[in-house]
């Protein structure tokens, strides 16, 4: 019997994941912020204008923001119980399922992120999202929703491909898509030993952004190292504090 926010779909569940977007909404007003301060703005790699209107920016950022809630809660309601499974499972288990279904994704968002840097694909969808040249975690959210859309269900796809998951799974690999593909925007580089991977991630996709090529990939560097569109960015120098 079909069952609609039932079995794996516990009060836990819901809080975590609406943790999960409280947590993402309060680090990108936090990057925002820190990237328009004097003192943490010295920390971002390339600063200046972007050429989108206020009046433009603010309702399509926001569409960008609830455009994925739709989606998720159609995907709970419809596919919930057949690719979600309540419980935490081996350590393994639990691994391939959440770094699996953000491995898949990546691998496919490649492609499609590939795809729209062609002529007719910017002029589209993807040239909306290159009017940021000097990308913060705010503006990194100025998107055509057709991309929007396009990414969240590659995601969400991913999980059913990989599925079924578990609760625990679903909600890890959710939060690494989630926070990786603000921080990416962030534009910070630092220059304490321990952010390595941090710095790594914002220098590739500053790369993709202020030249507007290469990087396609979205967390892991292995589908443009394969394909050869890997860009290191390491010549782009941290500034101090």
């Amino acid at each position: 019997m079909f069952r609609p926010f039932g079995g794996m779909m516990t009060t836990t569940f819901f809080i975590l994941f609406l943790g999960i977007f409280a947590f993402a909404t309060v680090m990108g007003g936090t990057l925002s912020w820190a990237a328009r301060s004097e003192k943490y703005g010295k920390l971002r790699i390339h600063k200046g204008r972007n050429p989108i209107a206020d009046k433009l920016k603010a309702p399509t950022i926001a569409m960008n923001y609830s455009l994925p809630w739709i989606m998720y809660g159609a995907f709970f309601y419809f596919l919930g119980n057949h690719v979600i499974y309540a419980g935490i499972p081996s350590w393994p288990r639990l691994a391939f399922e959440s770094l699996g279904a953000v491995i898949l994704y990546d691998f496919l968002y490649y492609f499609l992120h590939r795809s729209m840097h062609t002529k007719a694909g910017m002029k589209l969808i993807h040239g909306v999202h290159h009017k940021v040249r000097y990308v913060t975690a705010e503006s990194g959210s100025y998107l055509h929703p057709l991309e929007t859309f396009a990414g969240t269900a590659l995601f969400l796809g991913s999980v059913v491909i990989i599925g079924p998951v578990s609760a625990a799974s679903f909600l890890i690999a959710n939060f690494l898509f989630t926070t990786i593909n603000i921080w990416v925007h962030s534009n910070f580089v630092f220059k304490n030993p321990w952010a390595g991977l941090l710095n790594f991630w914002t220098r590739t996709h500053d790369v993709h952004h202020y030249y507007c090529r290469n990087n396609y990939s979205s967390i892991f560097p292995f589908w443009d190292q394969m394909f050869g569109t890997f860009e290191s960015g390491v010549k782009v120098k941290a500034k101090a504090a």
